[in-house]
């Protein structure tokens, strides 16, 4: 792919830089100089957005998934304005998200070959290691216990496309999975947890590197049990995921958590479900009924959530919203997940041309990813 981009205001690696136009030839950007003349232009364009937490969305679910459907729900997500992504099986039946997998890798094997779409970077496994004092919405029969066997027969042959997973360190054998992971070079972070304070020091220094949805699926901070979260705040060099769609946290603990993490170590996920993005209704989704509302799905039965409530723009609009400078929004959607799962970003020249184009109030108008142009079809 050849053609000029132009950016009132390019957010580069040292910042913002006014009226430049960047020549992408061979889906790589080849020169960085000022002008307006363009093929595509924008107020904003930064790095593309990365969202290594998400499980779907518009009626997809990585958990059914096939081939086409992923490929179509990753186009749909790079019309967005999402760059790359981590799919994300979660806890089930071992086989099933084996599956899962099976189609990841089909997947990011067709993009090799030039497939659209936003860049599937592997998979994020949420569970089935987690603690069942804290599963959230995932199906407490499919948690397992921790054992090499167990992790073996799931992640056996897809090693090199699991990037990540989430589990609860505090549960007995847990410990040894997180040395196992890290032997595979998969990263892990704690979530769907109950540790203590001291429990999560622990798993720190024994190689968990971030924390799975801040303050969701968590043992609470309380000032006589601080928890493993507090343990995380402490720590500078950990890393926090956090859904800012504003009902999974409040605004004022998006504040809170960016006031003590800083902008460096905060990742923006989506957390995204086979109903967002989808209208208000009432859907059958993987067993259960949902019941989506005001953009939010809640199981039927508890009105318990069942996942995020916007996609991965969405979020960074939210954090401006409160006041976090654009620069740093769409850094906590991109760079601070490239810097934990140490893939390349940003805009310099040689790089691979994943970039987003975006008005002046943050709403997407392309995406490139792949070597190819994502845009949203005009309205009749």
């Amino acid at each position: 792919m050849n053609c000029l981009i132009g950016a009132k205001r390019l957010l580069t690696p040292n910042g913002w830089a006014e009226n430049q136009v960047l020549d992408i030839r061979d889906g790589r950007i080849s020169r960085i100089a000022s002008g307006r003349t363009a093929d595509y232009a924008a107020d904003i364009v930064a790095p593309g957005l990365i969202d290594p937490h998400l499980h779907g969305g518009s009626g997809f679910d990585v958990m059914s998934a096939t081939v086409e459907g992923m490929e179509a729900w990753l186009s749909d997500l790079a019309k967005s304005g999402v760059g790359a992504v981590l799919a994300s099986p979660y806890t089930s039946p071992t086989e099933q998200m084996r599956d899962s997998l099976a189609v990841i890798r089909t997947v990011m094997e067709r993009q090799k070959e030039g497939a659209p779409g936003a860049r599937l970077l592997g998979a994020h496994l949420e569970g089935p290691f987690i603690s069942m004092e804290r599963p959230g919405s995932m199906e407490t029969q499919y948690i397992q216990p921790p054992t090499e066997k167990a992790c073996r027969e799931l992640i056996e042959g897809y090693e090199p496309i699991i990037r990540e997973m989430t589990l609860a360190p505090e549960v007995p054998g847990c410990g040894d999975l997180v040395d196992l992971l890290l032997r595979e070079g998969i990263r892990v972070q704690a979530g769907h947890c109950d540790a203590t304070f001291g429990e999560g020091e622990a798993a720190f220094r024994r190689g968990v590197g971030s924390i799975c949805h801040f303050f969701n699926g968590a043992r609470p901070i309380r000032h006589r049990d601080p928890g493993f979260l507090t343990a995380a705040l402490v720590t500078p060099d950990i890393y926090c995921e956090m859904i800012t769609d504003f009902v999974h946290l409040d605004p004022g603990a998006v504040r809170l958590l960016w006031k003590c993490k800083g902008p460096d170590r905060l990742i923006l996920i989506s957390d995204a479900v086979s109903t967002t993005n989808l209208p208000d209704g009432r859907y059958f989704d993987n067993g259960i009924w949902v019941v989506v509302k005001n953009g939010q799905s809640r199981t039927e039965e508890s009105g318990g959530l069942t996942g995020g409530g916007t996609y991965l723009p969405g979020a960074v609009r939210n954090l401006v919203s409160i006041g976090i400078p654009a620069d740093q929004a769409l850094n906590a959607g991109a760079a601070n997940a490239a810097r934990w799962l140490q893939v390349d970003s940003g805009i310099r020249l040689g790089a691979e041309a994943n970039l987003t184009g975006w008005t002046e109030d943050l709403t997407p108008l392309f995406t490139l990813a792949g070597g190819h142009v994502h845009q949203k079809e005009a309205a009749n």
